[in-house]
Formats: structure tokens, sequence, C-alpha cells
């Protein structure tokens, strides 16, 4: 890694740097929305891979969490690194990863297995640039600003995956196949392979040298003795649970309300993965929102009220099938923006009350088990999609989705009641 290293002392920006900061973290996010661009190529493709693939719902559900796996699993390899590599490393690495998966998936995707192998593939490479990168951030800006600061970051990342909806929806009624709109979407992702080994350079953040010599790579479990940690980790796994149930299945959902009103399958499927991307491109601004809100009134708090309000939209949206399409379109916007408005807030949460030396394996718990019930949880409302009764099959899957926000709810109230909390958000907890 070339040029000079810089020290940053964890809650500190540089004096006067604010400018500087701004320009380095519009760099770091727009690395992170190019190389997801791909992200929900898939989803915005399901029904028509689905026939052709002869895969039940469960089945799709399984290519779309073998993704997950991939993030799961190797974020218990990778995001320890970070405790003794550079993270700007790490990321740097894992880009070229995700961006040839993507590629190579339209072009060698023929099945179950082989397209599950290479989502597992790109979701191995998403973890490598995702959690270095906010740990760059954490560690750039204070903690004043650190929630606005991962917010932007989490939220231009968010945008990256729900692009390729709209992205998609576009381009399958203007390409031949799926695989060529794909692909055209996983070679504009390169360019954010170009960007970050440019932005890479000469922009390595030390730690103190006790901060990252006594690990030594390997994963440390110790933060699960910390019951406010696992309260954390909880609570996020529930939210990346009823998130990606959200992403994989309120496309198909909507896909079914217009194919009710009797538009042909490919028509109903492009329109929905357009309306899907610009429903989930509300969760931008919600991310955004979502961590200043955790800077005003605490992590706990914040992160409680919303996950109570999209446990709501959850258990109302798979009974609106049969209603005019109208209706779930606008809950659907709601929806869009409430389910990621609290990505970030967990992600500084961990940040916060992790052991400095030990932020790399708290990361990496976190994200194993979070994407970890993150990936059964859309294969089990699939399986309810399959076997349930056809008239209640919809408000079944996603009322499963409202319980999940339920549980979430009920971890953060307890974890606010912990003293350890007030080392979040400046002591709000």
């Amino acid at each position: 890694m070339a040029g000079t290293e810089r020290e940053l002392p964890p809650t500190q920006a540089p004096a006067g740097a604010r400018r500087t900061d701004a320009l380095w973290l519009a760099g770091m996010s727009s690395i992170l929305l190019l190389v997801l661009l791909p992200f929900s190529s898939y989803i915005a493709s399901l029904p028509i891979i689905r026939d052709e693939w002869q895969m039940s719902n469960a089945q799709a559900a399984v290519v779309f969490s073998a993704y997950l796996i991939g993030y799961a699993v190797s974020s218990l390899v990778l995001v320890p690194l970070t405790d003794r590599m550079s993270p700007e490393r790490v990321l740097l690495i894992s880009v070229f990863v995700i961006a040839a998966s993507n590629l190579l998936f339209p072009v060698l995707a023929r099945d179950l297995w082989s397209g599950s192998l290479l989502r597992l593939i790109a979701g191995a490479g998403h973890v490598g640039v995702y959690i270095p990168g906010i740990q760059l951030v954490s560690l750039r800006f204070p903690g004043s600003r650190r929630g606005t600061a991962v917010g932007i970051f989490v939220g231009t990342g968010y945008a990256g995956t729900t692009l390729s909806y709209i992205f998609m929806g576009q381009l399958l009624n203007t390409t031949d196949s799926w695989r060529e709109a794909y692909f055209i979407t996983a070679l504009v992702g390169l360019i954010g392979v170009a960007l970050a080994y440019f932005h890479m350079r000469g922009h390595a953040t030390a730690r103190a040298t006790a901060e990252r010599q006594p690990p030594k790579g390997r994963l440390n479990l110790e933060m699960l003795r910390d019951k406010s940690m696992v309260l954390v980790i909880l609570a996020y796994a529930l939210h990346t649970a009823e998130l990606y149930l959200a992403r994989l299945w309120l496309p198909l959902l909507l896909g079914a309300a217009f194919v009710q009103t009797g538009k042909a399958p490919l028509e109903a499927a492009a329109l929905a993965a357009t309306l899907s991307g610009v429903m989930f491109m509300m969760g931008i601004g919600g991310v955004f929102l979502g961590g200043m809100l955790s800077d005003y009134i605490g992590r706990s708090a914040g992160a409680a009220i919303i996950f109570f309000l999209s446990g709501a939209c959850s258990f109302a949206a798979g009974w609106l099938v049969g209603v005019p399409p109208a209706f779930l379109i606008g809950l659907g916007f709601f929806y869009g923006f409430i389910t990621a408005a609290d990505s970030a807030i967990y992600s500084i949460a961990v940040v916060e009350l992790a052991k400095k030396n030990r932020i790399g394996s708290t990361q990496a718990i976190q994200s194993f088990i979070g994407f970890g019930i993150g990936a059964i949880a859309p294969v089990a409302a699939g399986s309810i999609l399959d076997v349930a009764a056809s008239a209640s099959r919809w408000g079944l899957a996603f009322s499963f989705n409202g319980a999940l926000a339920v549980l979430g709810v009920g971890a953060l109230l307890w974890l606010r009641r912990l003293p350890k909390a007030r080392q979040m958000a400046s002591g709000k907890r």
C-alpha cells in the first residue's frame, strides 16, 4: 500500500480538515455503491430465472441466501484480519472478488448449485468491502458526527443494492435476455474497482501498535460474554432477516398483484422490479435519517422505534395482494424507507461497545450471526409460500417478517436498561 500512514484518533477528526473528510467519504461511498450495483439483479430477474431453472420458491430463496451465507462465513476469516492488517488492503482485495463473481454469474450460472456458488463468492467479497469501510469511516469521524457519516456510507451502499432493481427492470424490457441485462449491470460495477484502487493509494489509516498487534488476525469470542453486545448482535440479526426477506419477496408480491390485474408475467416482473427499486431507494434517506436520529435520542431508542414501524408494515403488506395495487404500492414506499432506517445504527453501536483491539472480531461475529440468521428467513418465507393455501400464503409469509420485528424491539428495550448501554451515542444509549 503506497503512501504515508496517518494517525487518526478514533473519536476526533483532524482539525480544519472537514472538507477533505467530506471528499474522502464521498469516494468511499462511491466505491461501495458501484461494487454493490449488481446485488439485486438476481431478485429482479427471479420470475424468469425460477421458471428457466425449474425451481420452487424455497429453492429460489436458497440461491439468494447463498450470498448471505458467503457473507456470514467469510466474515469469520476476513474481518478479524482488520485487527492486524490494514482495512484498506482487505477492502481493495475484496472489490476484485465481488466484481469477478458478478461478471461470471450471467455467463456460468445454469442451475440452483452453480448459481448458489457464484452468489456465495459475491457475498464473501461484499463483507470485505462493507465492514472495513465502516471501520474506516468510524475511525475517521468524531463521535458527534460518526452516526451521520456512517449513515451516509451505509446509505450509499444501500443505493447500490437498490439501483440494480431499476437497472434490471428497464434492461429486461430492452435486452434479449436476463443474462445480458445482468452482465451490463456487472460491467458498470467494475468502475468501483478502479475507483477503489486509486482512492486507497496513500490513504492508509494507522492505529496504535497496542491496538493492532495482540489479536494477530485470529477470531476472539470474548464479546459473547457481554450481555449488551449479545443483544446488539441479536437485534442486528433480526433486522437483517427482516430486511432481506422484504428485499427478496416484496418485488414478487408486487408482481403477483400485477398479474392479478391482468398483466403478462414478464411485464409484471419488469414493472415490479422497477417499482421495487424506487421503493427501496427510499431506504437511502432512511439510513441517513436513522443514523442522525440515533445521534440525538440514542442507538437503542432510535432502532426500537424504527423496528416497531417496519414490523407494522410487514404485518400489513402480504394481505394487500388482493386489493388494488395502489394500496400495496403506497405502503411499499414507506416500507422501503423504514426497513433500512436502522441499518447503520447497529454497526455504530458495535464499534462503540467493542474493545478497541477487538473491533474486527466483534464485527465478524456480528456479521456471521446476523447474515446467518438473515439467510434463513427468506428461505423460511419461501417455504411458507410453497405450502400455504394460495389465499393466505403472502399474508402468512410477511406476517412471519413482522414477528421478527417484535423480537427485535424486545431485544433493544432490554439493551436500553443495561448500564453499559451508556457507552453508545455519548451516553444517550
